[in-house]
């Protein structure tokens, strides 16, 4: 009797292996092309945010400046990365692999099946290298000080925001993968690698938009004395469809708020690196700042902006907090027919943290002595209270948005 409990004990084991897909070595090639491709965004966005600041305090004689070099190269390996996976996959699908199937990936253009993550960073990668060479030449007709609304700045932007989609995809499938596995993997804040790898590109994102704000300028309507403000429009966007987003794809409390801390730990990196790498260059190479007044220096309008998010942050899981205490599961997602009250709260962030930042910063630092360009961000008071409609119908949108798209990461499952 017991020779023949064993046997069946044997064959149920040797039968429950074979009716599991042995997927691991699908598993290692997407798992290792995600972190690569992590890296290589990272690289690309700090490329990006010290071209920026090359083109205003040095120049751009020609288009193999360092930043260019720095941004160009984590994009177009970014894009072969994400291309080598279509290939191998689409290879790996007609070979039937294990774990390469019409239910892990989709079709593209009828021949190649891929992950959908790895289509989308490599269309948006590809957006950005054929924008290059035609900012390239647009910069050659109106030189240097071409505002960020040119249209291949605009086409470049475009291009990153949908590799940051794409990656966020494929993190979001290997966590979905993760998510089934018993037992658990390891944690670390409550959050395994996959996850914090997410967080990581959620926080980029957020971190990118920084940056931009002195870019929108405000409007006179009409004859009006007040201003209509545009710069709480890609915070209120970024962080509303970030946070929420990340909340409802994770599900997980305390993860709105470590998305926030790291997005301050770029940004705090971004500008320890910046003003290093400019001074760096210019006496390497022997080039000369453009303005003897406006020297690269640490922005502490920037490193302190963050704080808006943190704000947001406390304020959505203050909300996820609020529904749980209501008698929904942690597993549930935060509710769309109530998602737009954390995200008027986020609009009406946007629009009072930047002139608080700035105005607090005033007591201390005259404003000619403050970072150049971000007097924009300490407007009049009732400029701010005619902007409210704006920034708080922004904040509404990104959050139904991101609650959506939330709910659409948490489901996806190694596709």
């Amino acid at each position: 009797m017991a020779q023949s409990d064993l046997r069946v004990n044997v064959e149920g084991f040797s039968q429950g292996q074979e009716s599991q897909p042995v997927d691991l070595a699908e598993r290692r090639l997407r798992r290792v092309s995600a972190w690569f491709l992590l890296f290589l965004v990272l690289q690309a966005e700090l490329g990006l945010a010290w071209d920026r600041n090359w083109h205003d305090t040095i120049g751009r004689d020609t288009f193999w400046i360092p930043p260019h070099i720095m941004m160009y190269t984590g994009i177009g390996a970014a894009g072969l990365v994400a291309l080598s996976v279509v290939l191998l996959d689409t290879l790996r699908y007609y070979r039937k692999a294990p774990g390469v199937d019409d239910a892990s990936t989709v079709s593209i253009f009828w021949i190649f099946h891929a992950p959908i993550g790895f289509i989308i960073l490599g269309f948006g990668a590809l957006i950005d290298l054929v924008a290059a060479p035609f900012d390239n030449w647009w910069h050659s007709l109106y030189g240097i000080d071409v505002t960020l609304w040119s249209p291949f700045h605009l086409m470049g932007t475009v291009g990153g925001l949908i590799e940051g989609l794409g990656i966020i995809y494929i993190f979001a499938s290997e966590v979905g993968v993760e998510r089934r596995k018993e037992p658990s993997p390891r944690r670390f804040l409550g959050l395994n690698g996959l996850e914090w790898g997410a967080l990581a590109i959620f926080a980029g994102l957020m971190e990118l938009i920084l940056p931009t704000l002195t870019a929108f300028n405000s409007i006179a309507p009409g004859t009006s004395q007040w201003l209509l403000l545009t710069y709480p429009l890609p915070l209120a966007l970024s962080a509303g469809f970030c946070l929420i987003g990340v909340t409802n794809f994770i599900r997980k409390p305390g993860t709105a708020i470590l998305a926030a801390l790291l997005v301050w730990i770029l940004a705090l990196g971004t500008q320890a690196f910046v003003p290093w790498a400019l001074h760096t260059f210019v006496s390497m190479f022997g080039f000369r700042f453009r303005y003897t007044d406006r020297l690269p220096a640490y922005n502490l309008v920037l490193a302190l902006l963050p704080l808006l998010y943190l704000i947001s942050a406390v304020m959505v899981e203050g909300f996820a907090y609020w529904q749980r205490r209501r008698g929904k599961s942690i597993e549930e997602p935060l509710q769309r027919v109530w998602v737009w009250f954390p995200g008027i709260l986020i609009g009406l962030t946007a629009l009072l943290i930047p002139p608080a930042v700035m105005h607090l910063l005033m007591v201390f630092i005259p404003l000619d002595k403050l970072p150049w360009g971000t007097a924009v961000l300490a407007p009049d008071w009732l400029s701010v209270l005619f902007s409210a409609p704006l920034a708080l119908l922004a904040g509404v949108i990104a959050a139904i948005v991101g609650a959506a798209f939330g709910e659409i990461w948490y489901r996806c499952n190694g596709q």
